[in-house]
C-alpha cells in the first residue's frame, strides 16, 4: 500500500499532486482474508470434458473475443492433466465384468444340476506334455547353439558378408521348415501346436538379430585390426563406438559367453543388444502379484472360452457337417461371425493382457530387465499402421531393424519396404493358422495385405482423429472374429 502525502509547497495538478515534490512513505501490506459466500458455491471454469480428445476445440482455457477464435468461439488450451488420463477404475471394473461374466453360466450349470466345468480343453492341453517339454528343449539349444557359431566366425575371421549371412540365412529357412514338417508329423493337439509354432517364431526371431547382429560386428572388428597405425583417428573411433553397446559397459567380442547368450534366451526381446538396462533388484511383491494376475488371467480366459465360444464353435461344424446349399454356407458364416464377436475380442483383450502386460514383466522382473514398455496406447490408433505398430513394440521393432531398414537401403524406397514388411508378416500370420488348422486357407494372409489399402483410405482422413479410431476398431472386432468364422466354416 502507497500512501502520497503532499507537502505545503506542493503543487496542485489536475487529480492530484506533482510527484516531483511529494513525499512517499510505504506502509507494510496486511493482507484481509478472501471474502468466502455464506451460501456454498460451485467454482465454475472453462475446462474440457475428460473424454475429450486433444484435438477436440472444446479443450479450451478461455473464450476469446480477438477475432482468432474457432468456429465454436474458442480457441484451444493446453493438454489436459495427466490426472484425467487415468482409467484404472475402468480396468477394475473390466475385470469384475469379466468374472461376473464367467460366474453367470457356472451358477446355471449348478442351478440347473449339470457338469460345472467340463474341463474339456484342460484334458485336450495335458496330453502328450512329455513331447511338447521335449521340443521346448530342443528350441533353447538350437538358438543357444548360434553362440558357437559366432564364435567360431570371430576366432576364424569368417567374412560375414556374404559368406556369414547366406548361411545363416539358410540355416534359419531350414530351422523354420523343420519345425513345421514336424508339427505336420507329430500331429499334436491344436492347443500344442499354436504355443510350439509361435514359440518357433519368436525363437527364430531371436537367433536371426543375435546372429545378424553379431556377425556385423565382426566385420567391423576384422576392419577395426586390419586398420594401419597412420590410419584417421575418426574412422578408427567410429569403428571402436560401433563395437561399444549404447551404455557403454560392453564391447564386442566380450559378450560371446554363456552366460551373456543365456540372458539373451530369457529377456523379454527379441531385438539382441550387447547389454540392456537393469533395474537394481528383483521386487518380490511386484513378481507375485504378477504371478497371481497371470494365474487368475488364464483362469478367466479358459472359462470365457468354454462358455461362449466352444459352444458356438460345435454347432457351427455340426451345422456345416450337414448338405448345404451356398446361401446356407454365407448364412451360418454371418452367425457365427456375430456370436462370436463379443467372445473372440474378448479373448484377444485378455491374450493380450496375459502376454504383453503378465507374462513379459514377469520375464523382465526376473531378469531385471529395464525397458518395460511393450507396448504403446494403440487403443487410440487412427490408422492400421499405427495399430500394428503401437500394439507389439517387440515385434516392431524387429520388423524395423532386421526386415525394413535392410529392404528400405536395398530398395531405396520406404513405401516398398513398407509394403513388403508387410508381405513378410502376412506370411507369419498365414503360417500360424495354417499349422492351427492343418491346411493351407490363405484368408489370413489376405486380410492383412488387405490392411495396405486400409491404410491409403485412412491417410486421406489423418487429419479427423475420430474417423480413424473408428474404422481401425471397427476392422478389429469385426474382421477378427470374421478370420476365426471363416476358418471355421470352410
Amino acid at each position: 500500500m502507497l500512501d502520497i502525502i503532499p507537502t505545503a509547497d506542493a503543487t496542485p495538478l489536475e487529480g492530484g499532486y506533482s510527484t516531483a515534490t511529494t513525499t512517499t512513505t510505504t506502509l507494510q501490506p496486511n493482507p484481509s482474508p478472501p471474502r468466502r459466500r455464506k451460501y456454498p458455491t460451485i467454482e465454475y471454469i472453462i475446462r474440457p470434458s475428460i473424454f475429450s480428445s486433444y484435438d477436440d476445440d472444446i479443450c479450451i482455457t478461455q473464450p476469446v473475443y480477438s477475432g482468432n477464435e474457432t468456429p465454436n468461439g474458442f480457441k484451444p488450451g493446453q493438454p489436459r492433466s495427466t490426472k484425467y488420463t487415468d482409467f484404472s477404475g475402468f480396468y477394475v471394473g473390466f475385470w469384475l465384468m469379466l468374472v461376473s461374466m464367467v460366474m453367470q453360466p457356472l451358477i446355471k450349470r449348478w442351478n440347473d444340476g449339470d457338469v460345472v466345468l467340463e474341463l474339456k480343453l484342460v484334458r485336450l492341453s495335458m496330453t502328450r506334455l512329455q513331447e511338447l517339454a521335449a521340443a521346448e528343449i530342443v528350441l533353447n539349444s538350437i538358438t543357444f547353439s548360434c553362440l558357437w557359431w559366432q564364435l567360431a566366425v570371430f576366432k576364424w575371421g569368417i567374412v560375414w558378408s556374404p559368406y556369414g549371412r547366406i548361411f545363416q540365412s539358410a540355416f534359419e529357412i531350414g530351422f523354420l521348415v523343420s519345425s513345421v514338417s514336424w508339427l505336420t508329423y507329430i500331429d499334436w493337439p491344436w492347443p500344442h501346436s499354436i504355443f510350439f509354432i509361435l514359440h518357433t517364431v519368436v525363437h527364430l526371431m531371436k537367433i536371426h538379430s543375435y546372429c545378424f547382429y553379431n556377425g556385423y560386428l565382426s566385420g567391423i572388428y576384422q576392419q577395426l585390426q586390419k586398420l594401419p597405425s597412420n590410419s584417421p583417428s575418426d574412422l578408427r573411433e567410429q569403428l571402436t563406438f560401433e563395437l561399444t553397446s549404447p551404455l557403454g559397459n560392453v564391447r564386442y567380442p566380450a559378450n560371446l559367453t554363456i552366460g551373456n547368450t543365456i540372458d539373451w534366451l530369457l529377456v523379454p526381446s527379441i531385438c539382441y543388444e550387447l547389454e540392456y538396462p537393469r533395474v537394481p533388484r528383483i521386487r518380490r511383491s511386484v513378481l507375485i502379484k504378477r504371478i497371481l494376475g497371470l494365474i487368475t488371467s488364464i483362469v478367466i480366459f479358459y472359462l470365457q472360452v468354454e462358455f461362449y465360444i466352444l459352444p458356438v464353435i460345435s454347432h457351427a461344424q455340426s451345422a456345416i457337417s450337414k448338405p448345404h446349399s451356398r446361401a446356407t454356407t454365407i448364412r451360418i458364416l454371418l452367425s457365427t461371425t456375430l456370436q462370436l464377436m463379443c467372445p473372440i475380442v474378448t479373448s484377444c483383450c485378455l491374450t493380450f493382457v496375459i502376454i504383453w502386460e503378465l507374462v513379459l514383466n514377469i520375464s523382465a522382473e526376473i531378469t531385471r530387465f529395464g525397458d518395460r514398455f511393450f507396448y504403446a496406447d494403440f487403443w487410440n490408433a487412427v490408422s492400421q499402421s499405427d495399430f500394428a505398430r503401437m500394439w507389439n513394440l517387440p515385434v516392431h521393432h524387429f520388423l524395423w531393424r532386421h526386415v525394413y531398414s535392410p529392404l528400405s537401403r536395398a530398395t531405396h524406397s520406404k513405401t516398398h519396404a513398407m509394403r513388403l514388411t508387410f508381405f513378410v508378416s502376412a506370411l507369419v500370420h498365414e503360417l500360424v493358422a495354417c499349422v492351427t488348422v492343418r491346411k493351407w486357407k490363405g484368408w489370413l494372409f489376405t486380410v492383412q495385405l488387405a490392411q495396405l489399402g486400409m491404410i491409403a483410405v485412412q491417410m486421406r482422413v489423418r487429419d479427423k482423429p475420430l474417423y480413424g479410431k473408428i474404422f481401425v476398431w471397427t476392422s478389429f472386432i469385426f474382421g477378427v472374429s470374421l478370420n476365426f468364422a471363416i476358418y471355421l466354416v470352410t
